[in-house]
């Protein structure tokens, strides 16, 4: 493996402690990343990490221009949905790229893979190079500091640039923890030490009437590599760009608008909706700036704008929906792939910020439900779109929205719009990067499940489980000498009776916002066992109508209809349809069934052998099947009880999860 020179967790972690708002406060930060590359997949993610690097992750600059030479500051013709577009001055193209480049970045690290490694950096290392030559202050290094204006003037799309700028940001933040090389801090420092980049632009550049106009722009995700680079370095000059930023009367007159409608809001948002990656990116721009101000309000106000949205537009399979804008509940409303990990990422910083267990319940649903469902098994091809009913190719149609060809076909790059295929790349390693955490007052979390190993504070901890498709996981302890550290584990709020066994003995713990923690003496060898006791659920889900908007082209269906949905510990399950490919269901399979089931008891668990070989994401090698009562379709006096047998819905490409 690719030996990696490691920034000291602690660094940062004592950075984070130890910075100061004005207020004299330390800043809420409970949970702090490890290091890209501290964390390695194992067992069946290990499985999937490596089919990406060798499919869509590992190869996605042979696809497409637009990757292959992104961040170069070189004008070429890219494909876009709007007519071609030069990549060395239209944000699209950067976002594009800036989402790939830190995804495989991440990844090549993460599996110890020199090839990817070297195809990044060899990216990264032009852009870092140029901010550190150029007189301006800007990653876009070729261009002038006022990214926010277009060539021409316009102060309009030209925002945009500031949107693509910030994921540039987050890009190099993970390569300066995977690297440990201090000119790409240097790089980071110069840019936001300069005090420009959280400028709101005049106009929103969605033009969302009534949204999240003005301060609450995409631009302002600048904050994330932001506060990094002020927690890695405690440059006041960052600092007081943030408290500006808190202080524009823009972003308070946002964060009021929030609070004030917390009674009011229906499933439409007054008379307007919201693009969804928006949504799931400025969600955790007023958390961000609770960090630095100890504004109680602006933390209230992420949490309820999250709380909205999974209110009234949340699918079971724990994303909303998202037709690009907002778009309800119901068994045919789609998700924009962008959204998975927009929504996953938000959501660790949530957790990050308040220590509360039930943001990485979130995070986890969508990365086991959703995140493998766009991509093909062999993550060769994606979808720019999922739903939680497909039933054959044209079943459901396309949505009802403007612009063709945004359908549920999987292809090399889903789209001809390449942002989906771009953010694909970042569901795997930014699930990984957040599995452990430094815990602000001293410790280890683990905060999101699945097999790995970290490395960290002189542990190595190895994780060995089929979780999510079985209860156990066993973590063997390698330290030398013996250390004393206080462990937490996150205890999941669908599991009842979770327990902690070390060496063979149930320990006792101590829990708070939802996680236990075990304090003692570690030596090399120790064995700690998680057992997470899983059960079967069902669950009433009511659809609504589209949001009034003229976006949505279709008339606005009434709503109202009920529908039934099982899980299994974290897991939706799903009646599968199979396939021939992914875009080829096999014909002649009935899908209208009614769930008779009144209550879980009266499904049926059925473990099957242990997990394969090779984890493909196959339905034949679902590890646990449910068998659930159901009613056959036919004319009332016809239809008859029966029973069928349901898989993870993470398994289908072609299902029923909404009866």
């Amino acid at each position: 493996m690719l030996k990696i020179k490691a920034i000291a967790a602690t660094a940062i972690l004592m950075a984070a402690v130890g910075c100061q708002r004005t207020d004299g406060v330390q800043p809420p930060v409970h949970f702090i990343p490890l290091n890209v590359g501290q964390i390695q997949p194992e067992g069946w993610l290990r499985d999937w990490a490596e089919d990406a690097a060798n499919g869509i992750t590992g190869h996605l600059d042979e696809y497409e221009q637009v990757f292959a030479y992104g961040w170069l500051g070189r004008d070429i013709s890219a494909r876009q949905d709007d007519g071609d577009g030069k990549l060395g001055s239209t944000g699209w193209l950067l976002e594009q790229s800036a989402y790939w480049l830190d995804g495989a970045l991440k990844l090549g690290y993460q599996l110890g893979d020199s090839t990817l490694i070297c195809k990044t950096t060899a990216r990264l290392d032009g852009v870092v190079d140029g901010v550190l030559s150029s007189p301006n202050h800007t990653f876009i290094w070729w261009k002038d500091d006022d990214i926010v204006k277009e060539e021409n003037g316009s102060e309009s799309k030209g925002a945009f640039n500031n949107w693509a700028h910030g994921l540039m940001g987050r890009c190099l933040v993970s390569y300066y923890q995977a690297s440990g090389d201090e000119r790409i801090l240097k790089a980071l420092e110069k840019v936001y030490s300069s005090g420009y980049y959280l400028k709101p632009p005049q106009e929103d550049i969605y033009g969302e009437d009534a949204g999240l106009t003005q301060g609450l722009v995409r631009g302002a995700v600048n904050l994330d590599a932001m506060s990094e680079t002020y927690m890695l370095t405690g440059n006041k000059a960052i600092l007081s760009t943030m408290l500006d930023y808190a202080a524009n009367p823009e972003q308070i007159y946002e964060e009021r608008r929030l609070l004030e409608k917390k009674d009011r809001w229906d499933h439409n948002w007054g008379d307007a909706t919201i693009h969804g990656v928006s949504l799931n990116e400025i969600a955790r721009v007023p958390a961000l700036l609770y960090l630095w101000t100890g504004k109680r309000e602006s933390l209230q106000a992420s949490i309820h704008l999250l709380e909205w949205a999974d209110r009234f537009n949340g699918l079971p399979n724990g994303v909303v929906s998202a037709e690009e804008w907002i778009s309800g509940i119901g068994p045919y409303r789609f998700t924009e792939t962008c959204d998975i990990p927009a929504s996953m990422w938000t959501k660790t910083w949530m957790m990050r910020i308040t220590g509360d267990a039930r943001w990485g319940d979130q995070v986890e649903r969508a990365f086991l439900n959703a995140g493998p469902v766009p991509v093909s098994r062999d993550f060769k091809t994606m979808c720019y779109y999922q739903c939680p009913n497909r039933i054959d190719g044209a079943t459901p149609p396309a949505p009802p929205i403007p612009g063709p060809g945004r359908e549920l076909i999987y292809s090399p790059t889903g789209n001809k719009t390449l942002c989906c295929v771009g953010s694909s790349n970042w569901i795997i390693p930014n699930y990984v990067q957040n599995m452990w955490m430094k815990v602000a007052g001293g410790g280890l979390a683990f905060t999101l499940y699945g097999p790995c190993k970290a490395y960290a504070d002189g542990f190595e901890l190895t994780c060995d489980t089929a979780f999510p498709f079985g209860d156990e996981i066993r973590i063997s302890v390698k330290t030398c000498p013996a250390k004393w550290m206080p462990l937490y584990f996150r205890v999941p709020q669908w599991c009842e009776g979770m327990t902690v066994l070390v060496n063979g003995k149930k320990s006792k713990t101590k829990g708070s916002s939802g996680f236990l923690r075990i304090s003692r003496w570690w030596n090399d060898g120790d064995e700690i066992i998680l057992r997470l006791p899983m059960r079967p659920r069902i669950y009433t889900v009511e659809d609504n109508c589209y949001p009034r908007h003229p976006y949505f082209t279709e008339e606005h269906c009434p709503g109202g209809n009920k529908y039934s949905c099982v899980d299994y510990g974290p897991l939706l399950y799903a009646l599968p349809l199979y396939d021939i490919d992914e875009n080829t269901v096999i014909p002649g399979q009935e899908s209208r069934f009614s769930l008779a089931a009144q209550d879980a008891s009266q499904i049926e668990v059925v473990h099957r052998a242990e997990m394969p070989a090779r984890w493909r994401w196959r339905i034949e090698d679902a590890p646990t099947l449910l068998k659930v009562p159901a009613t056959a379709p036919g004319p009332a006096a016809a239809r008859c009880d029966t029973t069928i047998t349901l898989v993870p819905y993470n398994c289908t490409k072609f299902r029923v999860s909404m009866f």
